[in-house]
């Protein structure tokens, strides 16, 4: 058995009205309010993709894997328990948050919120707040999210028995940085981490349809003087063109197109690169080299 998605995220922020206008401007995310301390956003015909939660710290706050059904939840339980991780039942007021079924809630080595869910409810069409070509999601979920960790090996135990699969690594010789790549679907990667001295959200990748509508965002945040933390670049890897940005609750979001997807997983092969970007992602992160 195995997680099929990320569905999901839950996100702290001490101020709803920054992410109203980053979100609404730049993404082009679907807004409702539900009351005066939550925010939804809507990029597909789900509910809801994110939830961004009032709170005294900003940071990530929860990630909902999405399961299949009660029998893969019933079963990914006991594989974990067999490891020594329990699990806790999700109760009905956060089922009804999430706009899920039913959810079982872990905590995995780097101390994330990890929620394993079926169900996940569907709403009205999306409707984006300015002309925008949709976000690349369905059967490939979410996006993704990156975490530095300082127990990688113990995640890579861990998101292995939830059948995450890995999809490359990145070493960076000369600042010796470990990154792990992890696929659940076709997605080249769904969740990634990059070794480090701590445990925290990096960032969280949106992908979209239109490479128009990554520049698009691009010149967005420009103008609206948001924090570009990395250039338009591409990607290794996943080949991915995108650039990132500082969200308001402090962690970086990649805004995407284009990444390659892995079809076949028999023929796929594992391999090592040994930077991050073909071209571009400068910024705080990686300066470009004299010409």
């Amino acid at each position: 058995m195995t997680v099929h998605t990320l569905g999901y995220l839950g996100i702290n922020a001490t101020d709803l009205d920054e992410w109203r206008r980053y979100a609404g401007k730049m993404i082009a995310a679907q807004q409702i309010d539900a009351g005066d301390d939550l925010l939804y956003l809507r990029l597909d015909d789900k509910h809801h993709r994110i939830a961004i939660h009032r709170a005294e710290q900003p940071g990530g706050r929860y990630y909902g894997w999405d399961v299949g059904n009660q029998r893969e939840l019933r079963e990914l339980e006991q594989r974990l328990a067999a490891i020594g991780c329990s699990g806790t039942p999700g109760t009905e007021a956060e089922c009804r948050l999430r706009q899920v079924h039913e959810m079982t809630v872990f905590s995995d080595p780097s101390g994330n919120r990890v929620e394993l869910f079926y169900g996940q409810k569907s709403g009205c069409p999306f409707t984006p707040p300015r002309e925008f070509g949709g976000f690349k999601t369905g059967v490939l979920g979410l996006g993704h999210v990156v975490y530095v960790s300082s127990k990688p090996q113990e995640m890579l135990e861990f998101y292995d028995v939830l059948g995450l699969r890995m999809s490359d690594y990145i070493y960076i010789q000369p600042i010796q940085s470990q990154s792990y790549f992890l696929h659940c679907n076709a997605r080249h990667h769904s969740m990634a981490m990059v070794a480090g001295p701590m445990d925290v959200l990096h960032h969280v990748m949106l992908e979209v349809h239109n490479l128009d509508d990554v520049g698009m965002a691009y010149d967005i945040a420009q103008r609206m003087d948001v924090n570009i933390t990395m250039t338009l670049g591409k990607h290794t890897n996943d080949k991915m063109i995108s650039f990132y940005s500082q969200t308001p609750s402090g962690f970086e979001l990649e805004y995407g197109y284009g990444a390659i997807t892995i079809d076949d997983e028999d023929s796929w092969q594992v391999v090592e690169y040994d930077d991050i970007s073909f071209w571009g992602h400068h910024g705080p992160m990686r300066q470009p080299e004299p010409i």
